[in-house]
């Protein structure tokens, strides 16, 4: 089971506690004092649980293929509908069935007290349909770490940092139109992006083409995650390709580095906030990508990270020599990372010319 999922599991396990909670308290309110109070919290928190679980549950696990066309995420505005018509059946539902098992109440949509369980549920998805819209749009990190100041004050970090970026794009542009193209870039970019946070890591920004993502500094073990993600992406490429052709008439390669060291994390801008993630790993991870552009080589790693990783099985990184990146003082080894031949072991690259 991917870290990915264990995050997700456990995000929903708190989610169905919250929603047993607020059910709860909300029986309690509402609760006449000719009722049972026990059986008034035992429906609430049963209704509160089970429309936390589906709608959580299809959030994490469910909505981001049914609220896609083509690869491509539905609009704003019409994910959000969607996501209203289907929570809202889920509530009606459980409104209807739970107080009818738990307590005899007339199974109909239109019983006596109805109108505030519906109100009050209205409210509560309206509230997670808005949150799961924003977190759409900046991420989950990013919201709970603006809603909980952790970068107000800048801080600084370990991360491994990833740089990929799409080959050809500029004669794909070409060929395709730029509105087609960046269709094809939008598909591209939500697989990959989903590769990443499968393997513990976070999507920090799309810059044109390309995609920069990073891990926080583990064990070896945690740390071999970006290397496996960078075969993962590229099986994901391969194993999309057809589709990819179908819709686009295009099947894009990319290059990615990885660097790891010290980045500086903390909140930036005034009425669009963002976090910002600044320093030298950053730069270097930057650097290192372009070195990418040399013929042969198009995943590359760091010495300093691979000295932090364990090589996953059937990977093999040769050191393609010291190499002196564009806007450094110091000489980088770098390593080019390839699945290695089935019954054939990896021989060690000659190294090449420095990196203007």
């Amino acid at each position: 089971m991917s870290r990915s999922t264990i995050q997700k599991l456990r995000l929903l396990v708190l989610a169905v506690a919250v929603g047993a909670s607020g059910g709860s308290l909300y029986a309690v309110i509402r609760a006449r004092s000719d009722e049972s109070w026990v059986v008034e919290v035992a429906i609430g928190a049963t209704i509160g649980s089970v429309i936390s679980f589906c709608i959580i549950g299809f959030e994490l696990f469910g909505a981001g293929h049914l609220f896609e066309r083509g690869g491509r995420r539905l609009p704003l505005a019409a994910a959000m509908l969607a996501r209203t018509i289907v929570y809202g059946l889920v509530t009606m539902a459980a409104l209807v069935i739970f107080p009818w098992l738990y307590a005899g109440a007339e199974p109909s949509p239109f019983r006596s007290g109805m109108v505030g369980d519906v109100v009050f549920s209205v409210a509560a998805i309206l509230v997670i349909v808005s949150l799961t819209s924003i977190i759409q749009l900046i991420g989950p990190n990013v919201l709970g770490n603006l809603l909980s100041g952790r970068y107000y004050h800048p801080r600084e970090e370990q991360r491994i940092v990833l740089f990929l970026d799409l080959v050809g794009s500029t004669g794909i542009a070409e060929r395709m139109g730029n509105v087609r193209f960046h269709a094809l870039l939008s598909e591209a970019f939500t697989q990959l992006s989903r590769v990443v946070t499968d393997l513990g890591g976070e999507v920090h920004r799309y810059v044109g083409d390309a995609l920069i993502a990073t891990w926080p500094i583990g064990t070896h073990h945690e740390n071999a995650r970006p290397i496996r993600c960078l075969f993962a992406c590229r099986d994901m490429l391969e194993a999309a390709s057809s589709d990819l052709l179908a819709r686009h008439g295009e099947v894009p390669g990319f290059r990615a580095a990885l660097h790891s060291g010290p980045l500086v994390a903390g909140e930036i801008g005034g009425f669009k906030r963002e976090i910002a993630l600044i320093g030298d790993a950053m730069n270097t991870a930057g650097r290192l990508e372009q070195a990418c552009r040399a013929p042969g080589h198009t995943l590359l790693i760091s010495k300093p990270s691979l000295d932090r990783a364990m090589i996953p099985a059937g990977i093999v990184a040769t050191s393609i020599g010291s190499h002196l990146l564009r806007g450094k003082a110091e000489r980088l080894e770098l390593f080019a990372l390839e699945r290695r031949a089935a019954g054939h072991a990896a021989a060690p690259a000659p190294a090449r010319s420095s990196c203007s």
